[in-house]
């Protein structure tokens, strides 16, 4: 089963699933993603350093991939921030920033803007059924 990593923050309190409201995740690599469609994935977070002798993967819950949408990243932050999206308006960026699990889209593009993301098609992986 294909693990996903996840920084403690979007761990909700029990350690059990995510935190409310993240119904989707966003990551590199669209073509590779989509192969994953209607899979099961196990999501983690590192017991210590990530990468480092002696941390390992604690698994917190098992999801479905529901459906794999494409998202385009250009890396400018322009007026619209850097996104290409699948979808019509501004409003829609804040919405897809709070579904990741961020309280604000500032917070959303700094990850992403800070993290180094190379420039191209993402995949939105769905945890439900929910669609842009």
């Amino acid at each position: 089963m294909k693990r996903i990593s996840f920084k403690p923050q979007f761990v909700n309190d029990a350690g059990n699933d995510l935190i409310p409201g993240k119904i989707h995740t966003i990551r590199q690599n669209y073509n590779f993603w989509k192969g994953f469609e209607g899979r099961d994935v196990a999501l983690y977070t590192w017991d210590g350093t990530p990468y480092r002798k002696g941390s390992a993967h604690k698994i917190f819950c098992v999801k479905k991939i529901i459906y794999v949408q494409g998202i385009v990243y250009d890396g400018t932050f322009n007026a619209d921030m850097g996104w290409v999206v699948p979808i019509d308006n501004k409003q829609k960026l804040e919405d897809i920033a709070k579904n990741d699990g961020f309280e604000n889209y500032r917070d959303f593009a700094r990850w992403f803007r800070e993290g180094n993301y190379r420039h191209g098609r993402m995949a939105i992986l769905h945890f439900t059924d929910f669609r842009y």
